[in-house]
């Protein structure tokens, strides 16, 4: 049976000290020496098949290297930016993730928190909290390093959290609908018993009124296309004079999108449609969706970075991060022609 290759080994082929070649292979370590070294001591290593032994360095430090992911969908075009945004940059600190989808089931999440915690990760990024988590709370009461990111809870104090600003984006789609023309809206609003969905309806209605634009609400109760469709269905059935339906998300915008156009409503010339988060397939349907771009890879980022921070340094204060988002226009949204001047 092949022997192990050890550190001793790739040091001993180099002519170099151990320490040396155990500062090069450690990302918190490489600032000690040079970029020339780090090189050649990495490259030997893959040459001679070194590979590090990692639970000899999790009991030396009586640290595991490990985080959790927990997203509400893992099918959701929009969260595998999320969970490649927290791997890329927890990876540089040499940590590994375990993902769990909650499939927005809060009893499903408490049950793959709980595993989390069992396999003693370091912290947790949680994805997927509605606005009252009994999860969130399990993990504040167990002292677990926790950062929120995408979505909050009620007592947001109590949790670091990196969030989009929905108030703004939502100021964007407004603007830009009323400058096509459009002067009567209508929001298709995500569950409210989910920030976004809550938050983004307040800012609808306040900003509505703020800028003399006639603004009407649907409810739906998910974030997804088939919502989306069966908002379209109920809409169409209340005889709405909305000319442009500024959705909660860019799933429920494709729903709407489709339906319409399955009853032979022509986009955007009949109806403007706007989706919200800016996932990569909002090009890709016809016409291609106007919406409010949020760079959830970045917003992932940022929350780990504020995890390793808490890791390190736990108690501190907690911080609320709100990135910007960006207006997006594309062709599912034109100037407003009333039917009367249409015919």
């Amino acid at each position: 049976m092949k022997k192990r290759v050890r550190i001793k080994d790739v040091a001993d082929y180099l002519g170099i000290s151990t320490s040396t070649v155990s500062r090069a292979l450690n990302p918190n370590t490489t600032s000690k020496i040079s970029e020339e070294v780090i090189t050649e001591v990495r490259e030997t290593a893959i040459k001679l098949g070194y590979i590090a032994d990692f639970t000899a360095a999790c009991l030396r430090k009586q640290k595991t290297y490990t985080v959790g992911i927990v997203v509400p969908d893992i099918l959701n075009p929009l969260f595998p930016a999320i969970i490649k945004g927290a791997q890329d940059y927890l990876s540089q600190s040499g940590y590994v993730t375990f993902i769990a989808s909650s499939n927005n089931n809060q009893s499903l999440a408490a049950n793959e928190i709980q595993k989390l915690i069992a396999r003693k990760v370091e912290g947790i990024i949680i994805a997927s909290a509605f606005l009252k988590d009994k999860s969130v709370q399990f993990c504040i009461k167990q002292n677990i390093p926790l950062v929120l990111v995408n979505r909050s809870i009620q007592n947001e104090h109590l949790t670091h959290r990196v969030l989009n600003d929905d108030a703004y984006g939502m100021q964007l789609s407004i603007d830009h609908l009323q400058q096509l023309g459009h002067r009567h809206l209508i929001h298709f609003a995500g569950p409210q018993t989910i920030s976004q969905g809550k938050e983004r309806l307040e800012a609808f209605l306040a900003y509505c009124q703020k800028k003399g634009v006639e603004g009407e609400v649907l409810q739906l109760d998910a974030f997804n296309v088939e919502a989306g469709v069966k908002g379209t269905d109920a809409f169409l059935k209340r005889g709405s004079k909305a000319s442009a339906v500024l959705a909660a998300n860019d799933l429920i915008a494709m729903g709407v999108i489709q339906r319409l156009q399955q009853k032979g409503y022509h986009l955007p010339e009949d109806y403007s449609v706007m989706g919200f988060n800016g996932m990569f397939l909002s090009d890709m349907v016809h016409p291609s969706l106007t919406t409010v771009t949020v760079s959830h890879q970045q917003l992932a980022e940022q929350a780990a970075r504020l995890l390793l921070q808490e890791v390190e340094n736990p108690g501190g204060p907690k911080q609320t991060l709100l990135l910007s988002p960006k207006l997006t226009i594309r062709n599912s949204t034109a100037t407003h022609i009333p039917k009367i001047l249409q015919n």
